[in-house]
């Protein structure tokens, strides 16, 4: 193997691996990365044994060629590096250069890597760079990251009904969906979150859903992995069907707001406080015996003089998935769950649980 290629990308490429190569297996290598060199480009594999990871970096090869190498210490040494490098060897020992740097690095077994499973038929869906990126930003700050939590709360539901296709994620005490007008045969299947975390799509990406699999691909990029064998609860049964109040504010203005009285409360209660009064909004937080803070914004619509409180963060992450220039908000009273969405659109609902229900 002997190829040039540049560090900053290279860096970037393996970053996204770090999310598969997490755990350690007696079966076989699981802190490596399977380097194969050919034609233009320099290929990165990973895998756990349940998340397969492929994408690759430009490169200019003069000798093709394949090495497993110990991934954190490749990635620490790429990370350390500017502008071209080189790397050449063959499947026992690799050196690294860059300038006067110079590293050697021995490598693994390469019949320690397991083959990269095939996905040939499935459920197939296409979604666009911008349409794809939307709705995971929007869908998954909800997922639950606590892995001792349900296990079926660890992922994000690709759902198909016979109306609509929805990404949606929970973690019992927010929820959210992206909808699209997609019309199939009944279809749901829960997806590792790490797969979206991983997964960087740099163009159009085509996703495939099996009985026990998926996989997502875009141009030279592409992640196979095993889904989550859980039921996701019927999380229709939690969004109130009618509404007392609903009202529509200004993202950027609730959001500055929220970020004001959150550099009293985030890091410490995270209580923050939304009072409605005749066309003016209150936001309030107090950091215990230490402080408080207070902002205020105006409003459209009617809420009856209603105060709710939230979990801060949580409710900042709503208010920033909203895509329209208002949030409207839906309320019912200051216990009941809160639903925030894009105004006048139906296909994105993020609904957070008050903080007194949440006690």
């Amino acid at each position: 193997m002997k190829l040039t290629t540049k560090a900053e990308g290279l860096s970037k490429k393996l970053a996204q691996h770090a999310k598969v190569i997490q755990q350690k297996s007696s079966t076989f290598t699981s802190d490596a990365v399977l380097l194969s060199a050919d034609g233009t480009t320099l290929q990165l594999t990973s895998t756990d044994l349940t998340t397969y990871l492929v994408n690759a970096e430009p490169a200019e090869v003069t000798e093709a060629g394949r090495a497993l190498v110990p991934f954190k210490f490749l990635k620490d040494i790429v990370s350390a590096l500017s502008g071209e490098l080189m790397i050449e060897g063959d499947d026992k020992k690799l050196q690294i250069s860059s300038g006067k740097a110079h590293y050697d690095l021995a490598c693994y077994q390469m019949d320690t890597f397991p083959s990269i499973p095939e996905i040939k038929e499935g459920r197939e869906y296409q979604f666009s760079l911008n349409e794809y990126s939307s709705a995971i930003d929007r869908v998954l700050p909800c997922v639950e990251h606590n892995e001792k939590r349900r296990l079926e709360f660890q992922g994000i539901l690709l759902e198909q009904t016979k109306d609509y296709f929805r990404f949606v994620a929970t973690d019992s005490r927010r929820l959210g969906y992206v909808q699209f007008d997609f019309k199939r045969e009944p279809l749901r299947a829960i997806v590792p979150t790490k797969v979206f975390e991983s997964f960087k799509p740099a163009g159009d990406v085509h996703c495939v859903i099996t009985e026990d699999e998926c996989l997502f691909s875009s141009g030279d990029t592409q992640i196979i992995s095993l889904l989550i064998g859980a039921e996701f609860p019927n999380y229709n049964d939690i969004v109130p069907r009618e509404w007392e109040y609903t009202v529509n504010v200004k993202k950027s203005e609730l959001l500055d707001a929220l970020r004001r009285v959150g550099a009293v409360v985030f890091g410490g209660t995270d209580v923050i406080t939304l009072s409605f009064k005749e066309g003016r909004l209150t936001v309030q937080g107090t950091a215990q015996d230490q402080g408080n803070a207070s902002d205020e914004l105006g409003y459209e619509g009617e809420a009856g003089g209603l105060s709710v409180s939230f979990f801060g963060t949580k409710l900042l992450d709503g208010i920033s998935s909203v895509g329209t220039e208002n949030a409207e908000l839906h309320m019912n009273s200051a216990v009941h769950p809160v639903v925030i969405k894009d105004q006048g659109k139906e296909d994105f609902l993020y609904l957070v649980m008050p903080h007194k229900q949440m006690e």
